[in-house]
């Protein structure tokens, strides 16, 4: 048990350690980009990567995961998957490229075919990153994986991306990014997880694969259709320059959540996998990290819902102001879907899979219904945004009734988590109003009110974790801590 809580603890702060480090070098990127690309090649960009992702997740089937969880791994089964990502990804290439124009027909926009092609030409060498990613993910081995993961950043989408969108490549500029993103990955990943690129055809390893593959993998895309229905309906029904404006706003107020909720499913799957057959232990690891990620999530919403129109402003430009309602929106949103994700790890871990697939059921019915009677009132994006905040709050409370089913219990832990989180969010966001309301009236200059909100923001969020309640983050950061501040009592 030990062992097991060194290697998970050592798991998350390589994941943390990805995702500032992401953090800060994403709104770089993002502004960079802004000023390159317009909002109608974003929103070209947003659908063809939206269809792209679909084609991406029947490369894979559930492999991944199923290498993560299954017990008892062996080469076989290892080749078995190595086997089918190639095929798969093979055979949906091709299904894809020729199939693209249908894609363009349904929207409407022809521009959208030649994007959703480049991002197809990617699924090979994500496939094959499949295999050697999971091994390390089993093994809590994230040091890899986020080294990967930033040097693809960095090199991928800063340097390459960037550069296509400088050279007039447009919305195909991200196309190019998204290929030596995977590419970088597949190099990293496999220099520290080789496996044999050997195919096999015997029937049993891919049974045993797929026998929690096959409920993973349509869980995955009733999970894709439901994170996604929303892009797909505005289409449809919206031009791209509106589809452009929440693609954004996401981007700003979601991606760096979409990063933590990656990195922490990864972690805490492959450490509630372990403790599948211990439910004290499981209880007791859910309900810690979720009461640490609800005080760090309510926070960072609530900073991100404040300085909302100066993040716009610096990060994507005065043409993009139109995107401020739906930031805010996306800001309130956030913490529902990571916390709400952290009880569906317990489900997965314990392979209760029926029970998510019947709840994805549910939100995606919800979510096409509601989307479709906001956009016939005339609400516009903004009634789309909205409508993910309120199906974000119910996917939390139906998951976590779901894992205090499962754990025997953990209702109290779960209320005093969220209100706690509730607490430190107000504690954040009401200094964080009224400085910056302050110095709006006196006129700062917008990037020096940045400035100040992001360093007040910082300060703020770190007296959360080490003056706020006993969590796994609060002793970590004591004790990345207490090296510095014994040096400087010394001195």
């Amino acid at each position: 048990m030990n062992n097991l809580r060194q290697k998970t603890m050592n798991a998350l702060k390589w994941s943390y350690l990805g995702l500032f480090t992401n953090m800060l070098l994403q709104p770089l990127f993002m502004a960079v980009l802004a000023r390159l690309l317009t909002p109608q090649e974003f929103g070209v960009a947003a659908i063809a990567s939206t269809l792209s992702t679909f084609g991406a997740l029947l490369t894979e089937l559930g492999v991944g995961q199923a290498i993560v969880q299954r017990r008892d791994l062996t080469q076989e089964h290892i080749r078995a998957g190595f086997t089918a990502s190639l095929v798969l990804s093979v055979v949906v290439t091709v299904v894809v490229w020729f199939a693209a124009p249908l894609a363009g027909a349904y929207t409407q926009k022809p521009e959208v075919v030649p994007v959703f092609r480049g991002f197809a030409l990617t699924y090979v060498v994500a496939a094959l990153s499949a295999v050697s990613t999971s091994l390390l993910r089993r093994e809590l081995r994230f040091k890899p994986l986020i080294v990967g993961e930033v040097a693809a950043y960095v090199i991928g989408h800063g340097l390459l991306g960037i550069g296509a969108a400088r050279l007039g490549f447009g919305a195909m500029s991200l196309v190019i990014s998204a290929a030596a993103t995977w590419v970088i990955q597949l190099g990293v990943s496999y220099a520290y997880a080789r496996h044999p690129f050997a195919l096999t055809f015997r029937w049993a390893p891919y049974r045993d694969l797929y026998s929690y593959g096959a409920r993973m993998s349509a869980l995955r895309l009733l999970e894709f259709f439901s994170g996604n229905v929303a892009t797909f309906l505005m289409a449809r029904l919206f031009d791209v320059t509106a589809v452009g404006l929440y693609n954004r706003a996401y981007v700003i107020a979601g991606m760096p959540v979409a990063r933590l909720a990656g990195g922490l499913t990864r972690v805490l799957g492959a450490s509630f996998a372990a403790l599948q057959d211990d439910p004290v232990k499981l209880r007791r690891a859910y309900s810690s990290g979720l009461l640490a990620m609800s005080t760090v999530m309510f926070s960072l919403a609530a900073g991100l819902f404040v300085c909302a129109p100066e993040i716009v402003r610096v990060l994507l430009g005065d043409r993009y102001m139109a995107a401020v309602p739906l930031v805010q929106a996306f800001a309130v949103y956030v913490p529902f879907p990571v916390l709400g994700n952290i009880a569906a790890i317990v489900a997965e871990a314990t392979a209760r899979l029926n029970i998510k697939i019947a709840v994805q059921s549910v939100q995606l019915v919800f979510l096409a219904a509601a989307f479709w009677t906001v956009y016939r009132l005339g609400w516009g994006v903004q009634g789309f945004a909205w409508v993910l905040v309120v199906a974000g709050v119910l996917y939390s409370a139906a998951y976590a009734v779901v894992a205090s089913r499962i754990l025997g219990g953990g209702h109290r832990e779960t209320l005093k988590a969220y209100a706690v989180g509730a607490g430190c969010g107000v504690m954040v966001g009401a200094p964080l109003f009224l400085v910056a309301q302050l110095l709006r009236t006196a006129g700062v200059s917008v990037f020096a009110l940045f400035g100040v909100e992001l360093l007040l923001g910082a300060v703020l969020l770190g007296l959360v974790v080490l003056l706020g309640p006993e969590t796994e983050l609060r002793r970590y950061a004591l004790k990345f801590l207490r090296p510095i501040t014994t040096r400087l009592a010394v001195r």
